[in-house]
């Protein structure tokens, strides 16, 4: 029955361990999905400030007018894009849910452990084993969004140390990827985008003379 609790709990810790890394990752995206708004609405409103602000200069450059006109299109093309792609994602209320679903997870794991204590001074029965079984699946059924295997494996990778996981064999470099890619598994698109629009942006301003 030791035996038994045990897995379970770390059945559980590695679970809410997870989902408290996507609770992060998602966060983190809509931090980025925020900025990347504000960056392409700031973006479409400077352009056609230059646009109106600097026609002679522009007009003096071939093709550069219809080369802001196209940039401005495009820049309203990808605010409307990530607005759709935030909406329909929910980034914000998907990581709450999952924040609060790995707060329970880790509650019951922490009980688990006081009556892996308590094993250690008198016996526990078969029934409490099973109610804790059957909680653990009764708070994972509350939450409605999973977490992604690449949050399993950044909580794998930040414990490797710890006895529960040393058969996982992950090494010091192997853990480092892990950690690198998870940090930008959501967000490399927007810093695309970014140094797309960046790079976009050099032969306007090598094109016209602001001052």
């Amino acid at each position: 029955m030791k035996n038994y609790l045990t897995e379970l709990r770390t059945v559980i810790w590695r679970t809410a361990g997870a989902r408290y890394n996507s609770a992060r990752r998602l966060k983190r995206k809509e931090l980025f999905s925020t900025i990347s708004l504000t960056f392409f609405s700031v973006m479409s409103i400077c352009l056609a400030v230059v646009q109106k602000m600097y026609a002679s200069a522009i007009s003096n450059v071939s093709g550069l007018d219809d080369y802001l006109t196209t940039l401005s299109i495009l820049s309203g093309i990808l605010l409307l894009a990530i607005s759709l792609m935030e909406w329909g994602s929910r980034n914000g209320s998907n990581a709450d849910a999952l924040y609060k679903n790995a707060e329970d997870l880790n509650s019951l794991q922490r009980r688990i452990k006081q009556e892996l204590f308590k094993l250690e001074v008198i016996a526990s029965s078969w029934d409490e084993c099973s109610a804790f079984s059957t909680e653990y699946d009764l708070i994972q059924s509350r939450c409605d969004v999973n977490h992604d295997p690449i949050d399993d494996h950044r909580f794998l990778a930040a414990n490797r140390l710890a006895d529960e996981f040393a058969s996982k064999n992950i090494g010091f470099f192997h853990a480092a990827y892990i950690k690198l890619l998870w940090f930008f598994f959501s967000i490399w698109y927007y810093l695309l985008f970014w140094c797309v629009s960046v790079t976009a942006l050099i032969p306007v301003f090598t094109g016209i003379k602001f001052f």
